[in-house]
């Protein structure tokens, strides 16, 4: 068997139930949900989870809320040493709710806003009066005292909207911005997406975004060119690289393992095999994590640190190993050269380990980059501090 770590970050469509009707919705949710795993049967992955050293796990739907354990599933991860977190479309969540939530060791939640203009955000998640109860949902968050992170799926009528929205964010005084670019899978398949020059200009805002507005992580999501954008721009910020099958996983109500919620693929299911056994035996996991690319991925210098997204290669083409049609960037006709080896330090690996498990392995890419390009082999304390100097504006950008 291949092994390759362990899932660090689990998502995990606890429900198909929701109470919106989204249009893009992957797991084309319904009112309820059918066939799901029982609390036991979640109290056992859970456990599963935890053996395996998983970090984080993303409690989802569907809407997660509607799950009348849900109180008691958060409880079971956080007891187990697993850092529970929630993505919700925010319309149940009152104080009552929230104050709940947090007393049973929820450490943040993710509440999706498309639109600063309510009938646009409505129009797109399909109940009208959503928008205001997903605004009241955020601040129960924070006044609650639970982090908030706001994130938003890009699409071209909001696509001008998105530093409006990240203003808005830091504003309301959420912890993060996502940004999440469409993959056209389940009810969003036949949806019309932004054009590879908008994806490419969008990345290159957000990067100066991450860099402008330290006070809040802004994010892209499903978009692993982040890492090529940010290098060619001067910035050694977090981002980029595909966690599929490598460091992440995806678990679907009916118990379905597959490398994230937007790769249809299955690896397994929970109910008749161990997690231990799909993580480290299943093909399409094994394959991910040593990838023969096709297409201009498969030539590309970054590959390394990029990858492509699978599932929109497998979205677009049917092939998750092709290349990514919505890259822009074409390779040069050298062959691409490996990355420098870095090393870390006993100090610096600790105080890595004091980062957040959900940003650690951006925080630990963003380091390795900025050392290799200024001929650093080995990153220690005093570097991880320049680095953070760096990336609030203590320090000038140029090499």
């Amino acid at each position: 068997m291949t092994t390759r770590g362990h899932p660090e970050i689990v998502s995990w469509n606890i429900t198909s139930g929701c109470n919106l009707r989204c249009a893009h919705c992957y797991l084309d949710a319904g009112a309820t949900g059918k066939g799901e795993l029982s609390t036991k049967q979640c109290y056992e992955v859970i456990d599963q989870l935890a053996a395996l050293g998983t970090e984080m796990v993303i409690l989802t739907g569907g809407e997660p809320l509607l799950r009348s354990d849900i109180l008691a599933i958060v409880w079971r991860a956080r007891e187990r040493g697993i850092m529970p977190v929630m993505g919700s479309n925010g319309t149940l969540m009152g104080d009552s709710v929230v104050g709940a939530l947090k007393e049973a060791g929820l450490q943040g939640i993710a509440i999706s806003l498309d639109s600063l203009h309510p009938e646009k955000h409505e129009s797109f998640r399909g109940v009208k009066g959503c928008w205001r109860a997903a605004v009241s949902g955020i601040d129960a968050c924070l006044r609650q005292g639970v982090p908030a992170i706001i994130q938003t799926t890009l699409t071209p009528w909001n696509y001008q909207e998105i530093p409006a929205l990240i203003d808005f964010a830091r504003g309301q005084g959420a912890t993060a911005f996502n940004l999440y670019y469409l993959v056209c899978t389940g009810r969003g398949q036949d949806m019309v997406d932004i054009s590879p020059q908008q994806y490419e200009e969008s990345l290159a805002s957000l990067a100066d975004a991450q860099a402008i507005y330290p006070s809040i992580m802004v994010r892209a999501k499903c978009a692993p060119q982040m890492a090529r954008i940010a290098r060619e721009r001067g910035l050694p910020l977090a981002g980029g690289g595909c966690p599929a099958g490598v460091s992440y996983l995806r678990i679907d109500p009916q118990g379905q393992v597959t490398p994230c919620p937007y790769l249809p693929l299955v690896a397994g299911n929970v109910r008749d095999t161990p997690l231990a056994d799909i993580w480290e035996g299943a093909t399409i996991f094994q394959r991910l994590r040593s990838p023969s690319l096709g297409g201009r991925c498969g030539s590309c210098n970054y590959r390394e640190t990029c990858t492509g997204c699978r599932a929109r290669a497998f979205a677009l083409s049917g092939d998750y190993l092709g290349e990514d049609p919505w890259c822009l960037y074409h390779p040069g006709t050298l062959p691409p050269a490996s990355p420098a080896q870095v090393t870390w330090t006993p100090d610096a690996q600790t105080r890595l380990q004091r980062v957040p498990a959900f940003v650690r392995t951006r925080v630990k890419t963003a380091i390795e980059g900025y050392a290799r390009d200024r001929g650093h082999s080995v990153i220690t304390a005093d570097l991880m501090a320049e680095v953070r100097a760096f990336m609030t504006g203590g320090m000038n950008r140029s090499h």
